[in-house]
């Protein structure tokens, strides 16, 4: 049995509001944000792991590490280090997407989210499928706006990083990290 299999239901939650006062202080809950809007940023990251597993872009987690530990761990070494060793990879994508599908859970189900914890129906990755048959399958199956396909998206993306070796979580708060120290709205972006 897989151990992302079970995900702590509160460390969820907490992630939830974390990643939601992130993007709120980075101005991108300025107006409601519409579902249909949340799912195009969910497939677009989608869309860039694809890409990033098309170039056999990964994380150089051991450059990484290593620079990290010989620098003196300023928030601009870290910058700097991450867009080196960690930008455009598949784990970056991966983060991209929990972090999108998190916030979306905000958005519509706020404290009233309930996250399972488990799959009540076992794993939905597949194992035997290729990497863009299981990013379609997610986007196509998986993804939806309830508290349960919230919380089997999240699943989803556990249970694929971990097959691909990839400590999600991990993942998520570097990306969460980066994502603090960007400009508001990123810069301008619209949306």
């Amino acid at each position: 049995m897989k151990t992302s299999n079970y995900l702590d239901p509160e460390r969820l939650a907490k992630l939830q509001q974390r990643i939601w006062e992130i993007a709120t202080a980075h101005g991108w809950h300025e107006q409601p944000i519409p579902t249909a809007q949340y799912c195009g940023l969910i497939m677009t990251e989608m869309a860039e792991a694809i890409e990033a597993d098309r170039n056999g872009r990964r994380a150089d987690m051991e450059s990484f590490n290593e620079r990290m530990s010989n620098l003196d761990g300023s928030d601009e070494c870290f910058k700097e280090m991450y867009k080196r060793y960690i930008k455009g990879s598949i784990e970056e994508e991966f983060a991209d997407v929990v972090i999108r599908v998190l916030d979306m859970a905000q958005e519509v189900h706020g404290d009233r989210m309930r996250w399972l914890g488990y799959y009540p129906w076992g794993q939905v990755y597949h194992e035997d499928k290729s990497f863009i048959e299981n990013a379609w399958y997610f986007i196509r199956e998986v993804l939806n706006w309830g508290t349960m396909n919230i919380s089997d998206s999240v699943s989803f993306m556990f249970d694929w990083a971990q097959d691909l070796g990839i400590d999600l979580w991990q993942h998520i708060e570097w990306k969460m990290k980066y994502n603090e120290l960007r400009p508001y709205k990123h810069g301008g972006k619209k949306y």
